[in-house]
């Protein structure tokens, strides 16, 4: 019996057109050792009779009540899946019909990475424009790096081993606080355990940020955010002692996200003014610092 190389997750809640578009582009790869496992949280809407009328022997489809966690949808899809490597596909995204492809191709060379992650191009409803987003980058001691930058991966973009999780015993939290933020607390928990990431720089997919995306509602993301760092300063980490030092001074991560949010979002230039100041009277040379390193990611 010829052994399952990709198994594609694909959570689901009401997105029966988007659906439907992020389903082909994985039945469309020209990779074709795959299987998709699609789990809808009981939509609402047509996608059981959008995900029956693939007629695919490629395609599980289960339905859970998640409660609005879309880590439990995860989840379910880690445990039921059979393929060797775990692909993360979230309904409103899409791959170009390569990706399977160039992924399987760099891991017959390098089978020894744990996690990759190629480049996604960004279509923002929202604000109507479009940007290649390059993941990464590496970093040594990636967890500290993560938990102190933020966050540079994607799930959409990410393939893991399977193994990797099962031997570590790595699941998408499913904290009703982490809601939105659980790839972050997901990937860190990945390099805390050391697992190998590269970061392929290559644009395989397309991202989509539209008003109806649970990450594009700001002040709960952040929340979301905020909560995934304060646990992992707190209950997780294990390279400082000074935890509350390092509380505060990862809040100036905030304070930019406030910033570019009332700037770029809601055009208040006041209110993102009055962000900055309060921003370097707290934290002034980390602020230059942060901002310096955010605008040249950028």
């Amino acid at each position: 019996m010829k052994t399952t190389f990709f198994s594609v997750i694909i959570p689901t809640y009401n997105q029966g057109d988007l659906l439907t578009k992020a389903i082909n582009s994985v039945l469309n790869q020209s990779f074709k050792n795959f299987e998709i496992i699609v789990v809808d949280n009981f939509s609402e809407d047509k996608t059981q009779k959008i995900v029956e009328g693939f007629k695919s022997d490629k395609i599980i489809y289960e339905k859970i009540h998640n409660n609005g966690i879309i880590a439990k949808s995860r989840n379910v899809g880690i445990k039921i899946s059979s393929g060797k490597w775990l692909a993360f596909l979230d309904s409103d995204d899409y791959w170009y019909r390569e990706r399977l492809q160039v992924v399987s191709d760099f891991l017959l060379e390098n089978s020894f990475y744990d996690v990759i992650c190629t480049d996604e191009l960004i279509i923002n409803k929202i604000l109507n424009k479009r940007k290649i987003w390059k993941y990464g980058p590496y970093a040594r001691n990636f967890y500290k790096y993560l938990l102190q930058r933020g966050n540079c991966v994607s799930t959409s973009a990410s393939i893991v081993k399977k193994f990797f999780l099962l031997e570590k015993n790595i699941l998408f939290n499913e904290k009703k606080d982490f809601i939105t933020a659980e790839d972050y607390d997901f990937f860190m928990n990945l390099a805390l355990k050391n697992a190998k990431f590269k970061f392929l720089h290559q644009v395989l997919g397309e991202h989509l940020f539209h008003n109806k995306g649970q990450s594009s509602n700001y002040e709960p993301h952040k929340a979301a955010v905020m909560s995934v760092v304060k646990h992992h300063v707190f209950k997780v980490q294990d390279f400082t002692t000074k935890k509350e030092k390092m509380w505060n001074s990862l809040k100036v991560n905030f304070y930019f996200m406030d910033l570019i949010y009332f700037l770029k979002y809601k055009k208040e230039y006041i209110k993102g003014l009055f962000i900055f100041f309060k921003m370097f009277l707290y934290f002034p040379a980390k602020s230059l610092n942060f901002i310096f390193f955010k605008m040249k990611k950028n």
